[in-house]
């Protein structure tokens, strides 16, 4: 049978998934949830400075799922392509109930998970106090979030809002931890291969990339913002894409491990991720939506199919996609060699290939659909939006 386990910096996790920082980490109670549930991990709903302690209040209710619902087959089939909007900053607590939650739940889990502390600050100051105080705790790690998407809005210098002050805040902890810690980078930056080339300078363990994005939805009937009327987190399945990018950049250019997590809604989105070069996955919005069982069960799904491949480990895997990720410049361009055909025993002639054809290469006939190789530009939109899938590509 594979091996899961993954080792950083002496902590062994029994597993690559972990819980990321937010409500289904909320506290203790929730965290050991999470370890029971099948997670080799969790990292704790994030602590912030007391300049931020107004993000410790949420307005009610603070959720809001896009596209979620409404999917077809709902609940039975839930759509792998759906939008999650909060605001819900960090931890309800203060620095001293949040240390001790920390030491309650390393109690509760013990050797079963690793309890991560997450930690973030505007000022050098607020830094330095949270992690001399989280030296002293149980926890096994330390995240130092640099992530959070609306701090700035907040009217706090932290986060998004501070991608300016990531080197000296983490310096500044790098000086004082005695635990291993990863860098929480935000992707709301247009360079987070040099955050993580200076986290792996400052001596952090890891770099966690990435976080939610920040956005709004305006409802047209009220012309205000839907849900507490101000901006919000903004995740989801339809970011993969987005994080999966980040960490084929960044797995080439750093040798600490990335902890990877954005838009994982199932498993195979955590193989994604470990093809991409990350050591580790975490999961937030499939652990709130699905439930604590989530994490076993994709273990188990993993295992299955390493198992089904021949993959002993995770670093069988680890970062096997890189070599053939191209640039947009080596694409092979033109269409030489390439054609659409019709399937004419399974095309009902209902013409929706014909209204997404920009070329009108497209035409509906008595026996379906039939399209004109002279006007055909082999842009695959047709192949794509076909319901029946009766439009194949011909490659000679």
């Amino acid at each position: 049978m594979a091996d899961l386990n993954v080792e950083i910096s002496g902590i062994k996790f029994k597993n690559p998934i972990i819980v990321g920082s937010a409500t289904p980490t909320w506290d203790s109670k929730r965290i050991k949830r999470c370890i029971e549930g099948g997670a080799g991990g969790a990292i704790a709903k994030s602590l912030f400075g007391d300049s931020a302690a107004i993000g410790r209040k949420y307005p009610r209710p603070r959720f809001k799922l896009f596209n979620y619902r409404e999917y077809p087959g709902y609940p039975e089939d839930l759509p792998d392509s759906f939008t999650l909007r909060s605001l819900e900053e960090c931890s309800s607590f203060g620095y001293e109930e949040y240390m001790k939650d920390i030491n309650k739940a390393k109690e509760l889990v013990k050797d079963d998970g690793v309890v991560v502390a997450s930690l973030s600050g505007s000022t050098s100051e607020e830094w330095q106090t949270m992690c001399q105080m989280v030296n002293e705790t149980k926890a096994d790690w330390v995240e130092l979030n640099n992530s959070c998407p609306f701090a700035a809005d907040m009217g706090v210098k932290m986060g998004a809002g501070a991608v300016d002050l990531t080197k000296e805040f983490v310096h500044t902890c790098s000086q004082v931890l005695k635990k291993p810690f990863s860098v929480k980078i935000t992707p709301q930056t247009s360079d987070s291969m040099s955050l993580a080339k200076m986290a792996e300078e400052e001596g952090a363990s890891a770099v966690n990339l990435s976080a939610r994005l920040s956005g709004i939805m305006i409802d047209i009937e009220t012309e205000s913002p839907i849900g507490w009327q101000s901006i919000g987190g903004y995740g989801g399945p339809y970011l993969l894409g987005y994080g999966l990018k980040t960490v084929f950049q960044v797995a080439k250019e750093v040798n600490i491990p990335i902890i990877a997590g954005l838009g994982v809604w199932k498993w195979q989105d955590a193989v994604s991720y470990f093809m991409a070069g990350a050591s580790i996955v975490q999961t937030v919005t499939a652990v709130m939506l699905q439930g604590f069982n989530t994490t076993g069960r994709w273990v188990k799904s993993i295992e299955a199919w390493m198992d089904a491949k021949g993959y002993k480990s995770i670093n069988d895997i680890k970062g096997i996609a890189l070599e053939n990720i191209k640039k947009t410049s080596e694409v092979e361009r033109g269409y030489p060699g390439v054609q659409f055909s019709v399937n004419r025993d399974i095309c009902t002639g209902c013409g929706v290939c014909k209204k997404s054809c920009m070329y009108e290469a497209i035409n509906i006939t008595k026996v379906g659909a039939v399209i004109r190789d002279d006007l055909c530009d082999r842009c695959g939109m047709c192949y794509e939006v076909c319901p029946e899938r009766a439009i194949n590509i011909n490659k000679f």
